[in-house]
């Protein structure tokens, strides 16, 4: 084999060619946001054409790289909306779920999950460096003496009646109107400046519409716990599908059955469901639902009545979380290592111990948020082997109307987040909208684990099934879309809303219209 054969066989190796796309799209991001240098320009070039090289020697799958597109726009909306972070967090989730469903199952190949997590985490690191990296430019004195500012253009943040800010090359300042109201958006421009203070007056609209501003001249949103919920939340609902998609081993290649016993068995009972009508998988579901409700209502009525039951259902729910703990990590650690030894067991099982008592003792949103996304990991992977894609959508249905009864009408969901909180229960993820002050009491975004778990079910559940992974894109699509209408619509009024109907929603509406795409498409 000649030298340009065996450069050939290097790029159609799964590895070197998603590492050259994730590199591509990362050296793309940043020629986009600090354009001019040509160095990240050239280098994206060359990446992405040696990756495309590699990629068109591989069965890839469309829906994978629709996954890693969307990592690169959540990683361009970062650079505009400045979410701290988490939009950028999202991406880089993002861009790991596409290369786990890179290529389709039973190909006998996959992106080596070591790869997956090294380049998940080096995104990630990089898109919350860049965030602080802005803050820091952003506290930092003007660079121009206000003099110079007379006679420039910008944008009235708020409205000016007749004071308000104003966004004036980079920078905003306190301005004041000469002359009537200045409107929210509306071109201004500096007469004069007053100590720190502007006096502007309004530009007209040309006749004809204007190019739309650069980032760097665009003022920020006024808003920003809009962009920074937004983005947490999606980094959530993406990060328990990375991780249970990593745990389940997927895309399975040559291996028919999980290697752990309690999934494999899982998994034997829902291919015997599969061969059953429709109609008895419906059926099978209705007793897990009338169970998990059921338990619901019960640790409503213990914590409402029955104050004395409360020590007792502490330690019920710390033993029972922390069994699930032991359970994800032991999963964890099978996709990585193939096979664990009794002695890596027993590290395990101290380890999912400390990590429960560390939460305990020293609470934090993010030691919560991590527990969370290990439990919720390993819910999703048991109930996306045990169930179909039918009986999922009825579970999730059943529970969707559970959801909205619980907390519009009798309200005790309401009651088991506040014990939760109260307890130091991690049974909740919490999003803070101000990373530089979330220790000291700032305003948070609270969603709960059956929120996170009980859609990405019916995601895993579609690709363990389906002969394409169409459907479980369009699932995970239609789950981001719907937790969009939810925050943008409701939770950033301030008020709280049962999460299901709108996560759930886009579930089975995306599961849908994937599931016609993968007939049109064959």
């Amino acid at each position: 084999m000649d030298l340009l054969q065996q450069l050939w066989a290097w790029l159609a190796d799964p590895n070197v060619a998603y590492l050259l796309l994730v590199g591509g799209i990362l050296a793309a991001v940043a020629a986009w946001s600090i354009p001019g240098t040509g160095l990240a320009e050239g280098l994206a070039v060359l990446m992405l054409g040696l990756a495309m090289i590699g990629l068109l020697r591989l069965p890839i799958s469309a829906a994978g790289l629709l996954l890693i597109l969307l990592g690169a726009l959540l990683f361009l909306s970062e650079i505009y909306f400045q979410s701290g972070g988490y939009l950028g967090l999202s991406g880089a989730l993002a861009l790991g779920l596409g290369g786990l469903l890179l290529l389709p199952p039973g190909t006998g190949q996959r992106v080596a999950p070591v790869i997956l997590i090294g380049t998940t985490l080096m995104a990630a690191a990089t898109s919350f460096g860049l965030a602080i990296l802005v803050r820091r430019i952003g506290r930092r004195p003007p660079l121009q003496t206000p003099e110079r500012l007379i006679g420039a253009e910008g944008i009235a943040q708020t409205d000016l009646d007749p004071e308000g800010t104003v966004w004036v090359r980079g920078e905003t300042w306190t301005a004041r109107a000469a002359e009537g109201r200045i409107a929210a958006g509306d071109r201004v421009r500096v007469l004069a400046v007053h100590g720190l203070r502007l006096q502007v007056t309004r530009v007209e609209r040309p006749s004809v519409p204007s190019p739309p501003p650069s980032p760097e001249a665009s003022p920020p949103s006024s808003k920003p716990e809009g962009p920074t919920a937004l983005g947490g939340g999606m980094a959530i609902l993406l990060a328990v599908h990375w991780l249970s998609f990593l745990e389940s081993g997927l895309p399975p290649g040559n291996r028919p059955l999980p290697t752990d016993p309690s999934l494999a068995m899982a998994h034997q009972l829902s291919e015997q469901l599969a061969t059953r009508p429709a109609g008895e998988q419906m059926i099978s579901t209705i007793p897990m639902a009338l169970g998990w409700i059921a338990f619901g209502l019960l640790l409503a009525f213990l914590l409402l009545r029955l104050r004395g039951s409360q020590r007792v259902l502490r330690v019920f729910m710390f033993v029972l979380l922390g069994f699930v703990l032991f359970f994800s990590l032991r999963l964890l650690a099978v996709s990585l290592l193939g096979s664990v030894s009794p002695w890596v067991l027993t590290i395990l099982a101290g380890l999912a111990l400390g990590l429960m008592l560390w939460w305990r003792h020293r609470p934090g949103w993010v030691m919560l948020n991590f527990i969370g996304l290990l439990i919720c990991s390993a819910a999703v992977v048991y109930l996306g082997h045990l169930w179909t894609p039918t009986a999922t959508a009825v579970l999730l249905s059943v529970m969707m109307l559970y959801d909205v009864l619980a907390v519009y009408v009798s309200g005790h969901m309401r009651w088991l987040a506040e014990w939760a909180l109260q307890e130091r229960m991690p049974l909740m993820f919490w999003i803070p909208l101000d990373l530089s002050s979330s220790r000291s009491g700032s305003p948070a975004l609270a969603l709960g684990f059956g929120d996170a778990v009980l859609p990405a079910v019916l995601t895993l559940s579609s690709f363990r099934t389906h002969p394409t992974p169409w459907p479980a894109v369009g699932t995970l699509m239609g789950i981001l879309l719907g937790y969009a209408v939810l925050v943008r619509g409701f939770l950033m009024k301030g008020k709280s809303h049962a999460g299901l109907p709108f996560l759930v929603g886009g579930a089975l509406c995306g599961y849908g219209l994937g599931s016609l795409l993968e007939r049109v498409l064959g």
